[in-house]
């Protein structure tokens, strides 16, 4: 998602686009982040740095406190102008298949460090912990927040303050800084900004929407602290964004908060402090870096187009992700992972098993490989010789992949053992609690051993968990699936 206030900032003197180059990349990893670049080295290592010290800053702002676990994908091209050879987005958090995914671009105008800017790393790693921390939330509540939390600025070891610089009236305050208060043309209600449809709104539109999303979440921060952390705990207790925020939002006093935004944007916002641990040096050191083959370069790029392709009017890039995948396994005809996310994209699912069943057969040593056949085995279906084999293979190869967990579940509980079925299940929640296909294997799990309204429940954790406008048909598949499974447990026999 991207910061709409800072795109044209962050463009200036890149108007155009040049592709990036296939050489010069490298991949660092650090606890929490595998990044490639094609930054200078010494940049590259204070974008890691940057990126874990933001993420341990930004985690204060909770109130439920921990760490989020996972791994987050960051993707940082050297100048904005590479960027938008695929989009021009100037910073996004989304997800994919293989996880979370960031992608902005480097500083153009600094010397030495090409590093992004804090607030735009911030603003979207802001994203990626809401997405972990409040599964379901929805775009006025995350775009809100993250814009609240962009302001980030440590106070010294301990302590950490988010909130906005007053403005004014003064043309020399005014410019487009990671904290600068700034106005809506029209400051939308509450419930409006709760229910307008981001997608088909125009840019002016867009705008109001967002700059008033930014003043609502950070008052019901400042004045309501309360239903905030009463919001954070449901949220992380599993309670869907829908009922948990109908119970929260019966009760504000809607007049008095837009009053109160109003004033403060006369007289100044009060700031949030938060106290903070001081980071461990471990956490913000690169764990390995390495230089990138050409043939894993081409994988970066296929990633940064299948991202361009779910963007609205992005749908013709696709094609580009298939090509990119060719020239990966053309250029490393012995790797394994092109080849798996080739035999990926195949349509037919007859067609789709066969060739996870002969990946597996040709890299037997491959995670990458175990875990497709598992998933193919899962969503497609086909003979149960061999599934349980197949899933329990996916999980002793990548036993933090999802896709290998609730396969995992799938099959465990054929042999009747729910416990470990659903002790999969969560583990994956942790992993990823956005993911819809997760809360389908546990509803899954649920109807099977009778509870029935606790299957149909976590069919509606799926659907909430989609993202903003989703495609039609995905949203379909998962009515048809919920009834299916819902009367399906129903239908069975008291034991």
């Amino acid at each position: 998602m991207r910061p709409l206030l800072f795109a044209a900032l962050l463009s200036l003197g890149c108007a155009h686009a040049w592709p990036p180059p296939i050489e010069g990349w490298r991949e660092l990893d650090s606890a929490h982040f595998r990044l490639r670049t094609d930054l200078p080295e010494d940049s590259a290592r204070r974008t890691l740095e940057k990126l874990e010290t933001l993420r341990w800053l930004l985690q204060a702002a909770w109130s439920t406190g921990g760490d989020s676990p996972g791994t987050t994908q960051a993707i940082v091209l050297d100048q904005p102008a590479e960027l938008r050879t695929f989009t021009e987005v100037m910073g996004l958090a989304t997800t994919t298949r293989g996880g979370a995914l960031i992608v902005t671009a480097g500083a153009v105008f600094r010397f030495g460090d090409r590093s992004p800017g804090v607030h735009v790393l911030a603003h979207e790693i802001a994203h990626d912990l809401i997405r972990r921390r409040m599964p379901g939330a929805p775009r006025w509540f995350h775009e809100g927040l993250a814009g609240w939390l962009q302001t980030v600025v440590p106070l010294d070891d301990h302590r950490v303050r988010f909130g906005f610089e007053f403005a004014g009236g003064d043309p020399e305050k005014l410019s487009l800084t990671s904290s600068t208060l700034l106005v809506p043309s029209r400051l939308l209600s509450l419930d409006e900004t709760a229910f307008r449809n981001w997608e088909t709104a125009s840019e002016a539109e867009l705008t109001d929407l967002y700059l008033s999303a930014r003043l609502w979440v950070s008052i019901l921060r400042t004045e309501e602290p309360q239903r905030m952390r009463a919001l954070e705990s449901a949220l992380a207790n599993g309670t869907s964004w829908h009922r948990a925020w109908a119970d929260l939002r019966r009760g504000i006093d809607v007049l008095r908060l837009q009053g109160k935004i109003l004033r403060s944007l006369q007289t100044g916002w009060t700031p949030e402090v938060r106290a903070v641990s001081p980071i461990p040096s471990s956490v913000t050191r690169a764990a390995s870096d390495r230089v990138l083959p050409p043939w894993e370069v081409h994988l970066c790029f296929a990633d940064l187009w299948a991202m361009a392709a779910r963007t609205r009017g992005g749908e013709a890039l696709a094609a580009n992700v298939k090509s990119e995948l060719e020239a990966a396994a053309a250029a490393a005809p012995d790797e394994p992972l092109p080849q798996v996310r080739l035999a990926d994209l195949e349509s037919d699912r007859d067609l789709r098993r066969a060739r996870a069943e002969a990946l597996v057969q040709r890299f037997p040593g491959s995670a990458d490989a175990r875990v497709f056949l598992a998933r193919v085995l899962r969503d497609d279906g086909g003979s149960l010789e061999g599934r349980e084999t197949a899933a329990i293979a996916a999980v002793r190869a990548a036993p933090d992949n999802v896709d290998a967990l609730t396969a995992y579940a799938i099959e465990v509980l054929r042999s009747g053992n729910s416990e470990s079925a659903l002790r999969s299940v969560a583990r994956a929640e942790e992993l990823e609690p956005w993911n819809p296909s997760i809360f389908v294997a546990r509803a899954l799990v649920l109807g099977a051993i009778g509870r029935c309204d606790d299957a149909a429940d976590s069919m509606r954790r799926a659907l909430d968990v989609l993202p903003d406008d989703p495609p039609a048909a995905d949203v379909r598949t998962l009515i048809r699936e919920r009834e299916r499974i819902v009367q399906a447990c129903r239908s069975r026999p008291v034991p």
